[in-house]
């Protein structure tokens, strides 16, 4: 077994994961028989997700099996249900039956148990996920995965049960962004990398923006909502197969689960999947396209038959704050030389290979800014 987790793993043994084990397998009579942990990537400075694997026997077979183990503990303001990282969202979301029967293409994984530990941890026991799209993925994939997600927002909207429960985050947009306009510091703007993705022209187009968001905002306020997972990207989308070999997209992580205006759910699955270099960047367009159109059409087949324009706008807008203003907190970290390793490590990529590749993004965004204004102007159509 891997040590380097030190006490955190000194607390798990066969006695806690034989019954684990057990349901995995869907074997009562299992017995573990050896096993190992090792970190994964994806965990924060407040999450940490492990994965166990080994092999059970039962009767005179051995049968391999892996288990994920994410734990989550809270960090300042994320004991209120209005935060946008309350801690006990994604576990609540397990805990209140929604995720295990989900309908459309969308799943979840399994979850095996859920843990609140004295010391003000969670720990979810969930199924591990292996993506039947091995690599980078094709435009091709990422039109199936906004489909799948058009039709499950589409299965759910205006259900207001169902993203009303009180601990679903509620205005992520406007809670992520917050109350104070994004300003950088000149001695920060004037570094190489920052000035990389922020020169003048678009620290300027940014503050526009933030001028302009609270009319936006307040426009995708008056649109009927759906359930939306609201972290939909690469790395949290997984293509499987079901048993009669049909494509599905099981979603990860669902810390954001909440309501939101049609269109929110595909902001991260564009700009998220370019800023972690899931996707080459020179083809944002084409993954803007193919994304958002094929959205539209998983909407549509699940009865939705609302006016695209609306989705554009709700998409352009979530991608224009989400991923502007939303993260320029990052250029302190860019600035700061000895935060490029948490940087890389977070996110794979040498240091020079994310500036490259969030500058781009930013174009793409200035683009849609110049659309959500467009049609934020049509009053009789939003």
């Amino acid at each position: 077994m891997d040590q380097t987790e030190g006490d955190l793993l000194k607390t798990i043994d066969t006695t806690m994961l034989t019954p684990l084990v057990c349901r995995v397998l869907n074997r009562a009579a299992a017995e573990v028989t050896d096993w190992q942990a090792s970190e994964l990537y994806g965990g924060g400075i407040t999450t940490k997700i492990l994965r166990f694997s080994g092999n059970a026997l039962d009767g005179s077979k051995t049968h391999p099996w892996s288990l994920i183990l994410k734990i989550i503990r809270p960090d300042g303001e994320e004991d209120n249900p209005e935060s946008l990282r309350y801690w006990k969202r994604e576990a609540l979301a397990y805990q209140s039956g929604l995720l295990d029967k989900l309908p459309g293409k969308i799943r979840a994984p399994r979850c095996y148990e859920v843990i609140e530990r004295p010391e003000r941890e969670i720990w979810l026991w969930l199924e591990e996920i292996v993506d039947d799209a091995k690599g980078s993925w094709s435009l091709e994939q990422y039109g199936n995965v906004a489909r799948h997600v058009g039709e499950f927002n589409g299965i759910f909207y205006e259900n207001k049960p169902a993203f009303s429960h009180p601990w679903m985050i509620k205005n992520q947009l406007r809670v992520w962004l917050g109350d104070e306009a994004p300003i950088l510091p000149p001695d920060v703007l004037a570094h190489p990398l920052v000035n990389q993705i922020y020169p003048p022209d678009i620290y300027e187009w940014m503050q526009r923006v933030w001028s302009e968001h609270t009319n936006w905002l307040k426009i995708l306020d008056r649109q009927p909502k759906t359930l939306s997972h609201l972290d939909v990207f690469r790395r949290n989308a997984f293509a499987r197969r079901d048993t009669q070999g049909d494509l599905q997209t099981v979603l990860i992580d669902w810390a954001f689960v909440g309501g939101a205006t049609p269109g929110e759910e595909i902001a991260p699955l564009v700009a998220g999947s370019l800023n972690f270099l899931e996707f080459d960047s020179t083809k944002a367009h084409e993954l803007d396209q193919i994304v958002f159109n094929t959205y539209i059409e998983g909407l549509r087949s699940a009865g939705w038959n609302g006016d695209p324009r609306i989705v554009r706008f709700a998409y352009a807008v979530g991608s224009i704050l989400k991923f502007s203003i939303g993260v320029s907190g990052v250029a302190f970290m860019i600035a700061d030389e000895n935060q490029h390793a948490l940087l890389e490590k977070i996110f794979g990529h040498p240091i020079n290979e994310l500036v490259d590749a969030w500058g781009s993004t930013m174009r793409l965004l200035v683009k849609l800014s110049r659309e959500a204004r467009e049609l934020a102007s049509q009053h009789r159509v939003i």
